[in-house]
């Protein structure tokens, strides 16, 4: 399987359990607005070709998005494997930790997409970062056993 493909099958894959604690965290009432959400929500406001949500929850956008990103940046772990120091887990949260950087850091507030962290609710932000950790480790994982396969 091209490792592109293999990158973004796993990417894709793994944003389910990365999931688990954005919704657990919601549940417990750390945050009312999973950030994917409120992400997808700027970006239709943003454009005028997305259909704004009339109800909070799962939509096509919201979980196309989520999804797709998660895709996008499976394959480009991948291209960053070869250089991430340690076994599949370590070099999976090391990525996590820089897709949660450039994003949260970086692009997202910069494009008023999402706050930056210093803006942003602490526990909100907590979760995030362990919703990313658990996504790389997901993404190693996932990655590591597709290309064993072959």
């Amino acid at each position: 399987m091209n490792a592109l493909l293999r990158g973004a099958i796993s990417g894709a894959i793994a944003t389910v359990p990365m999931t688990v604690p954005i919704l657990a965290a919601q549940r417990l009432g750390l945050f009312r607005t999973p950030p994917p959400e409120q992400i997808s929500d700027k970006v239709a406001w943003y454009s005028n070709f997305l259909p704004e949500r009339s109800e909070p929850g799962f939509t096509p956008v919201w979980l196309g998005a989520h999804l797709g990103y998660g895709a996008a940046c499976g394959a480009i772990y991948t291209l960053a494997r070869p250089v991430l120091p340690g076994p599949g887990p370590v070099a999976g949260v090391l990525f996590g930790g820089a897709v949660w950087g450039v994003g949260y850091l970086g692009f997202l507030p910069a494009l008023d997409l999402y706050p930056a962290p210093e803006d942003d609710a602490t526990p909100r932000t907590a979760t995030m970062i362990l919703a990313h950790a658990v996504f790389g480790i997901a993404l190693a994982t996932l990655d590591q056993r597709l290309r064993l396969r072959g």
